[in-house]
């Protein structure tokens, strides 16, 4: 990968600390006995390694090829829990009303493994042209060595896309770990009593308490970790390292 050398070792830096975060989530989610999203973690953890190592060659320790392998397994993985999912058929309104599915959002993971693929192989194909591995394939210098720049470019664009739409789930995501749609009014009770001319008048009760705040993120540190806006953050930071590499390779 080229490209400003500060900015690369700082989205580095910002994958190293992804893939750990990601790790942390595995940790707790086990500790905690959630199955729920451990596949998203699992593959967000591998890909912030990967994508560290393509940014900054010595932060590698595996092959682009064995990388390959293990997107495509997860490319395939999502792909058939996303068939699921369309099998499933329909959402619960519950779930609708609350802002959040049932089940992760398959469709973009599969995507995301699908440009790991690319990167690596087309970053693979890139490098034995240099070394002079593939003479064959360096009459025709990079573009030749299968680095497809329209894919590039239509990734490039959905990882914006992404982005964008990550982005503005955040403040739904926000009010869905509170607990609360929107901020309620207390209305003070009246108490009536009788008049001696028979009438009714109205005398101010004892104010009822108001109910305790729900707190912005849950109460034990552990499960602030599993906290759905980190996660949303983390899936944004993934998604414009991606964009910058894939439009470094237009």
């Amino acid at each position: 990968m080229s490209g400003p050398s500060w900015l690369t070792g700082i989205l580095a830096a910002v994958m190293i600390a992804t893939a750990a975060y990601c790790a942390s989530r595995l940790v707790i989610a086990r500790a905690q006995r959630r199955a729920a999203g451990r596949d998203v973690d699992l593959i967000h953890t591998v890909m912030g390694v990967a994508m560290a190592g393509m940014l900054v060659s010595w932060l590698n320790p595996l092959p682009d090829r064995v990388w390959a392998v293990m997107f495509g397994a997860g490319a395939g993985w999502f792909g058939w829990q996303a068939w699921r999912s369309r099998q499933a058929g329909r959402v619960p309104a519950a779930a609708r009303r609350a802002g959040r599915p049932p089940h992760p959002h398959h469709v973009p993971h599969l995507v995301m493994c699908g440009a790991m693929v690319y990167m690596l192989l087309a970053a693979g194909a890139v490098a034995a042209v240099a070394s002079g591995t593939h003479p064959g394939m360096a009459v025709g210098g990079p573009p030749a060595a299968g680095r497809f720049p329209l894919l590039a470019l239509v990734l490039a664009v959905f990882m914006v896309g992404y982005v964008m739409w990550q982005a503005d789930r955040l403040p739904a995501l926000a009010r869905a770990a509170t607990g609360r749609p929107g901020a309620s009014v207390p209305v003070a009770s009246l108490a009536f009593s009788t008049t001696p001319g028979g009438g009714l008048a109205s005398q101010p009760a004892a104010a009822t308490p108001d109910p305790p705040a729900s707190p912005d993120l849950p109460a034990s540190p552990a499960l602030r970790v599993l906290s759905p806006r980190l996660a949303a953050c983390c899936q944004i930071a993934m998604a414009v390292t991606m964009g910058y590499m894939l439009i470094l390779m237009l």
